[in-house]
């Protein structure tokens, strides 16, 4: 049985967090949880969020193997019963004691988290980093995700030319002095991953950029078209600073649109040939269509991708899925991430899950006579750990 307890972790891709002391434990299943729907779900539906509504969305909350596995751990970290109350209770004791800083350190030292690469598009408003740094005491890397820079130059009601070099100026600023290390985009959620190149074009961005001025906000395909041709601009950027662009593909919340987060939508994209010095990162390896993101990793050389939401959250599927992943993509393109956010507790649990089950599904390989065990200790390290590093130029 091979076992990588002890090996370092860079989380490829998480969000920062606020302090949050001291929680019931209701609030807590809702911070450390995916999916599952909220009260404001339910009001927006035109049911009423009662008691029993509400009882109902903690019981679905806590019904997933990811849970019952978030549960499990914390219990032997506390040394409590597996019970959400006794964990809860354990929790808030532990920080009420040491303080929050000390106690989320410690559940990152417990991982043995080393470095967390953070979208700092959620939460928002934007968590101060520098305050986040200072509670989670490990090194944070930070990417701009593009979308909120978008939103923020649509508010502006500035004309094209204002709003273009607005936009490349943030950019640069950001991968130069800024201290961000890349760039993230959630154009899936928003209008889709099927880019045409073609959308490069300045003309494309001013002909829908007037559109939605002229509409209001609205603009219909021409927010699309918009999107499309500032996606294409931030990779153009990228390869200005030599800098890695990630792009959410697959699962995601209950807004996404997921036959239009599919990997294989930016095929057509990724290899065009203004394009392909641009090193992509495809989050999440796109599951549930991960096998095209291993492929995709496989036939073109700067595509990388990371495991991060299946990844603690798809729970006892971790294993098949690395295993998937690992049929096409290359090893040296596979990163661990995490998608956590919220509470320190699932960077924990994550860090532990993808260690078994990376374990689980290099064991199988080392078995099978695809690798000796050797190789997959450090096929292990550089999946969650020196892949990152070397993308990112972090020491």
């Amino acid at each position: 049985m091979l076992d990588f307890s002890e090996l370092p972790v860079v989380d490829v891709h998480c969000h920062p967090y606020t302090a949050k002391p001291q929680l019931s434990a209701d609030e807590w299943v809702d911070e450390v949880s995916f999916g599952g729907g909220s009260a404001d779900y339910l009001r927006a539906g035109g049911m009423n969020a009662d008691e029993s509504a509400l009882a109902m969305l903690q019981r679905v909350k806590r019904d997933t193997m990811y849970f019952r596995f978030l549960c499990r751990r914390l219990a032997e970290y506390f040394d409590v019963e597996p019970t959400v109350d006794a964990i809860v209770a354990a929790r808030n004791r532990s920080i009420a004691a040491d303080g929050y800083p000390a106690y989320a350190g410690a559940l990152h030292r417990a991982g043995k988290i080393e470095t967390l690469i953070v979208d700092d598009g959620y939460p928002l408003p934007q968590v101060d980093l520098d305050g986040f740094r200072a509670e989670v005491g490990v090194e944070v890397v930070p990417l701009l995700r593009i979308e909120v820079l978008i939103q923020d130059l649509l508010a502006a009601e500035c004309g094209w030319d204002e709003f273009s070099r607005a936009y490349d100026d943030r950019i640069a600023a950001a991968l130069t002095d800024g201290g961000y290390k890349g760039l993230k985009s959630i154009i899936a959620y928003r209008t889709g991953l099927d880019i045409a190149p073609g959308s490069r074009s300045n003309d494309q961005g001013r002909i829908a950029l007037e559109k939605i001025r002229g509409a209001r906000g609205r603009g219909g395909d021409a927010v699309k078209h918009l999107r499309d041709h500032l996606f294409c601009r931030a990779i153009e950027r990228c390869i200005d600073f030599d800098a890695p662009f990630q792009v959410h593909t697959g699962m995601g919340d209950w807004e996404v649109h997921l036959e239009a987060c599919r990997p294989a939508l930016l095929m057509e994209l990724l290899r065009y040939p203004a394009y392909r010095a641009c090193k992509f990162l495809l989050v999440h390896t796109g599951y549930p269509y991960h096998a095209e993101a291993g492929y995709i990793a496989n036939v073109l050389p700067n595509i990388w991708c990371d495991i991060s939401e299946g990844l603690p959250f798809a729970g006892n599927a971790a294993k098949r899925i690395i295993a998937e992943v690992l049929e096409m993509a290359p090893i040296s393109r596979v990163c661990y991430g995490s998608d956590t956010y919220n509470t320190p507790e699932p960077f924990y649990a994550s860090a532990l899950l993808g260690k078994r089950a990376l374990a689980a599904a290099l064991g199988e390989l080392v078995d099978d006579g695809f690798m000796t065990v050797a190789e997959a200790h450090e096929t292990a390290k550089l999946i969650l750990a020196d892949n990152a590093r070397e993308l990112y130029g972090l020491g």
